[in-house]
Formats: structure tokens, C-alpha cells, sequence
């Protein structure tokens, strides 16, 4: 590791830790890396249509709610010995209310803004994408539509929308 890198990533996550309150930002105690929780600023007004089963009866396949907030995305990342003169940090992320494909879109994006900065840090332009742009860059709207779906004992949510290719849910990794 340079000291170079060293002495950047030091700064960078000192600068995280200052701006962001314990709930968003966590640096890891053993590793350069950490995990920030990311909550979207949603529009005011904002609803989603959640759909049932579609073996369930009419009367319950659907139900509209005004929400305040999502829960959070969650990027977890490392940051390697050679970032950010060479590598970029290694991530997941993740989003309960989001698909897979969208997820992977996230990524991919999170990889363009690294090229497009590399040899600079990343870590906040990422975060303040993830938080502002979101909604925007996924085409997500009101009413945003989401679907039980039964999964072994439990339910989870798949996100209908138009980036999505499957019924998967789950985290995304990039790097």
C-alpha cells in the first residue's frame, strides 16, 4: 500500500464519519471499509401499490399506501491496498424493495462513476448518487408497485418495474 493511498483513504473515511451520523455511515473496526445505509429522499405524496399473490382471492390482490420513507439501500464496501491510485473499493449492495436487475443497474452505474473519477475517491459521490438520484436514474415513480410473492415459510417483496428481468430478490455486488 502506498502512502498515498494510505493517507487517501484515511481521509476519506474520516470525512464520511464526520458528515454522516452513526446511523448512515459505519466504518469497519477491522478492515479499511465500512457500510453506509442509504435512505432515498422520496417525493412528497409518494405511494406504493403492493400486489398479492395471484392465487389470492380479488378482494385481497392489492392495496395502496402513502409512504414517508423506504428502507434504506445498503452499500458495504472494502477499500484494496491500491485504491484509489488503481482499484476501485469492492462493494454489495443492497435494497429490500428493489429487484435484482435494478440493483445490478445501481452497480454498474456506481462502476461508470469510477471510471470516469479514477485515481480520485469515490465513496461520497456514490453515496450522494445513491440518496439523489436513485429514484430519477430507475424511472421509479408514484405509485410505485411492489408484489408479494411467497418464498418458503416467509413472503418477500420483488419490486415490479421497468428494469426488471426476473423474480429474483436480493443484493447486487460490483467492482
Amino acid at each position: 500500500m502506498s502512502s498515498e493511498d494510505k493517507e487517501a483513504q484515511e481521509d476519506e473515511l474520516l470525512a464520511l464519519a464526520s458528515i454522516y451520523d452513526e446511523d448512515e455511515f459505519k466504518r469497519a473496526e477491522s478492515a479499511q471499509g465500512g457500510e453506509t445505509r442509504i435512505c432515498l429522499e422520496l417525493p412528497q405524496d409518494f405511494k406504493i401499490f403492493v400486489r398479492g399473490d395471484s392465487t389470492e382471492s380479488l378482494q385481497s390482490s392489492g392495496f395502496e399506501y402513502s409512504v414517508c420513507f423506504l428502507p434504506p439501500l445498503v452499500l458495504n464496501f472494502e477499500l484494496p491496498p491500491d485504491y484509489p491510485s488503481t482499484s476501485p473499493p469492492v462493494f454489495t449492495l443492497s435494497g429490500k424493495w428493489l429487484s435484482q436487475a435494478q440493483l445490478s443497474a445501481l452497480c454498474k452505474h456506481l462502476d461508470n462513476v469510477w471510471e470516469e473519477n479514477r485515481g480520485c475517491v469515490v465513496l461520497f459521490a456514490w453515496m450522494q448518487f445513491l440518496k439523489e438520484e436513485t429514484l430519477n436514474y430507475l424511472n421509479i415513480s408514484s405509485p410505485y408497485e411492489l408484489r408479494m410473492c411467497p418464498q418458503g415459510k416467509g413472503q418477500s417483496r420483488t419490486p415490479v418495474g421497468p428494469l426488471e428481468a426476473g423474480k429474483d430478490c436480493g443484493g447486487a455486488t460490483g467492482s
